[in-house]
């Protein structure tokens, strides 16, 4: 019957196939199960290190979990309030979703603030440009007045004042925060002012007016209130307030604000103000020689931003944690990390879809080339130095060619109206020309018949002199290499001459501008102390100029004319303008002659010296001795009864003894300094031994000696 074949099939399958099956399954339950406790710990580990922080998971599922483009798209406009804590690329990808939703809702407001976030994304992706031009095109569609809207008014004229060029243009931009915090005190929003106040203590640290910096930051900290409206700004005040006073050694305040900073990032939870925090406090832990700690910090520092940007190299992190490790006497740890931060940053800059160009991290290379050639000078790796140094300088002459690319162009407008005025003055003088072409015909071929009758006379007269010409050519040869040395040598004195001249110049101007057009609270003490400022640096100018003219006016020079003008200009420099005695000792026993690059190296260190003194040795009392002996050889000795310095301290932003040790090896002279806080500083710069092809008078017996007290 049908009915008994179906049940005898189904007594067969219980019994041979479902028992064993059955069995396996009994066998393989517990490794299934240890199998799914695997992969849910995995998936955990995964979420836990791919997260940013608590607010913004929150954010993220309050987002997945909306229904409808305005719901989400007011949960976007808040997750943008996170916009630094946020990866650049997902920033990117929910500013897009955003646009299309305000967009497609006609919501302007919410636009306008989709706008500020994508000006952040631009910023994260080195592209300025693209974020200033949001910025301001959007701004234009506000008015203060609109009181409705004046919020995100100000929220765009704070964004526009972070991206003003202050370097060229420090009168304008400071004027232009002025305004923005006249308006927004008209209107009693202190979040705007004590930014546009945390701005001008940036821009004035950054102009080198760190005393302006600070007084700055304290009135943005007297505009605040600890309450979350003014979490961030006060932490971009704190962290300017730590580093002024890690600038000016004093590194209990730095710490102090430094941490104040970073509480007020754990409060936001604020992933990038933490990180920036942490690299700061490892400096001043460096500065401090507690290098654990200062490791600990970069090392958690690099690991918070790495949730923000991702695959993309930090060098200015890699260069503090190099530091921490070279000043460690690890210099063989911070080369890997410098090394290995190079060829992360070179690969990054060729895959990398958004990167904003060859030369958007270009700075930040050259000092991390830079820092890597002192590591292998101080392990005496030559070969690996010599190739960085290559590096360095490349790195260097690019950034020249590009921040002289404004340069050329006020060049090339100077150069076109030149050209005219040259174009007027030739059309007269073809008019004079065309006057007395005859009369200089007729003088032309009279001075060429003369000049052909003088050579073949000379000629003629030379024919037994061969071989004698011949040496006295390549005498001439010889005597031509020398001149082109000497030129070269006046050059380079030349470019010295730019260099210092240009900077007070520059100097100079940026003071009179901010005299000119001083901000409120400018007071008559402050005018007095900036026309000083310009006064001492004119004075300088003119006394540096007049010297080097001396020099350049001179192929060699007397060492009884060189002490004669080094004391003429102790005179000028010293004399009336400071409460310093001092006196010049000088003993010639023979006449030689110094070359004019000689006599430019040592002006040079004098000045140098001398200005150290003035500026930060706080003495009374200078002695300077000067001994020339035989051909080349002498003695130079500078004392003061200061205050002294460590000479093997390492002063960041200070090339003064450098400057004045390359001078010493270019005279080919020993270099001898010692400094003691009490007993003042004394610096020895001798000379011996030294064979110079210049004509001297030796005045056998005599010994001039000279001694000028003041």
């Amino acid at each position: 019957m049908p009915g008994q074949g179906n049940n005898a099939y189904v007594l067969f399958w219980r019994n041979n196939v479902e028992a064993p099956v059955f069995f396996v399954f009994l066998m393989l339950q517990p490794l299934l199960m240890r199998c799914v406790l695997m992969t849910a710990l995995f998936w955990f580990v995964c979420l836990s290190c791919l997260s940013q922080t608590a607010k913004i998971d929150s954010l993220k599922r309050r987002l997945y979990s909306s229904s409808g483009d305005a719901s989400r798209l007011h949960t976007m406009l808040d997750l943008f309030a996170e916009d630094e804590s946020l990866p650049r690329d997902t920033l990117w990808e929910y500013v897009l979703k955003a646009r299309n939703w305000a967009i497609t809702l006609h919501d302007k407001r919410s636009l306008s603030l989709t706008v500020l976030a994508q000006a952040d994304a631009y910023l994260r992706r080195d592209n300025a440009d693209s974020a200033k031009a949001l910025i301001e095109s959007e701004l234009a569609k506000y008015h203060v007045k609109d009181a409705v809207n004046r919020d995100v008014y100000f929220k765009l004229a704070r964004e526009r004042i972070s991206y003003l060029d202050y370097g060229d243009h420090f009168k304008d931009a400071t004027a232009e925060a002025f305004s923005l915090i006249r308006e927004a005190e008209a209107y009693k929003d202190s979040v705007v002012v004590a930014s546009c106040l945390n701005s001008l203590s940036a821009w004035s640290y950054d102009m080198d007016f760190v005393d302006e910096a600070r007084r700055y930051s304290y009135q943005a900290l007297a505009s605040t209130s600890s309450t979350p409206p003014f979490y961030s700004v006060l932490a971009s005040i704190c962290f300017n307030l730590g580093e002024n006073y890690k600038w000016i050694k004093r590194l209990d305040s730095a710490e102090y604000f430094i941490n104040l900073g970073m509480d007020y990032g754990r409060r936001l939870d604020n992933l990038y103000y933490q990180s920036f925090g942490l690299q700061k406090m490892a400096a001043i832990e460096i500065e401090k020689e507690h290098y654990p700690g200062a490791e600990k910090d970069i090392l958690e520092s690099m690991r918070l931003i790495e949730k923000v940007d991702g695959d993309r190299p930090n060098l200015g992190k890699v260069i503090v944690l190099a530091n921490v490790y070279r000043n460690w006497n690890k210099a063989d740890k911070a080369i890997a990390v410098l090394n290995d931060g190079l060829y992360r940053d070179s690969v990054y800059r060729k895959t990398a879809p958004h990167h904003g160009g060859e030369d958007a991290s270009l700075m930040q290379r050259m000092f991390t080339y830079d820092l890597l050639g002192k590591c292998y000078r101080d392990i005496k790796d030559h070969q690996h130095y010599a190739q960085i140094l290559e590096k360095t300088i490349a790195a260097k002459d690019t950034i020249y060619k590009l921040n002289s690319a404004a340069a050329l162009a006020e060049l090339q407008t100077k150069y076109e109206v030149e050209k005219k005025e040259a174009t007027i003055a030739r059309q007269r003088l073809a008019l004079i020309q065309d006057r007395y072409l005859f009369y200089a015909s007729l003088v032309f071929v009279f001075l060429s018949g003369t000049i052909v009758w003088l050579l073949f006379k000379y000629y003629r007269r030379k024919q037994g002199m061969r071989l004698q010409r011949l040496q006295d050519e390549e005498k001439l040869l010889a005597a031509q290499a020398v001149a082109a040395a000497e030129e070269a040598q006046r050059r380079r004195i030349s470019a010295d001459l730019h260099d210092n001249l240009g900077a007070q110049l520059s100097f100079i101007k940026r003071n009179v501008n901010f005299i000119l057009d001083h901000p409120e609270g400018f007071d008559a003490e402050d005018e007095r102390k900036y026309l000083g400022y310009v006064n001492d640096t004119a004075q300088n100018a003119m006394i540096d100029l007049r010297e080097t003219i001396w020099v350049l006016n001179r192929d060699q020079v007397d060492i009884q004319e060189f002490a004669d003008k080094l004391k003429s200009y102790l005179r000028q420099q010293l004399q009336g303008r400071y409460m310093i005695r001092w006196n010049f000792s000088e003993n010639l026993r023979k006449s030689w002659k110094f070359s004019s690059g000689e006599v430019m190296h040592l002006f040079r260190i004098v000045q140098e010296l001398i200005s150290n003194v003035i500026k930060h040795a706080n003495a009374d009392e200078i002695s300077i001795l000067f001994e020339g002996y035989e051909q080349g050889v002498f003695r130079l000795e500078i004392k003061d009864n200061g205050r002294g310095f460590d000479v093997n301290g390492n002063y960041e932003g200070h090339y003064g003894i450098e400057n004045i040790q390359q001078r010493a090896r270019e005279i080919e002279a020993q270099l001898s300094l010692q400094s003691d806080p009490v007993d003042g500083t004394r610096v020895v710069l001798e000379r011996s031994g030294i064979v110079q092809n210049n004509t001297f008078e030796l005045l056998e017996g005599v010994d001039k000696s000279v001694n000028i007290v003041h």
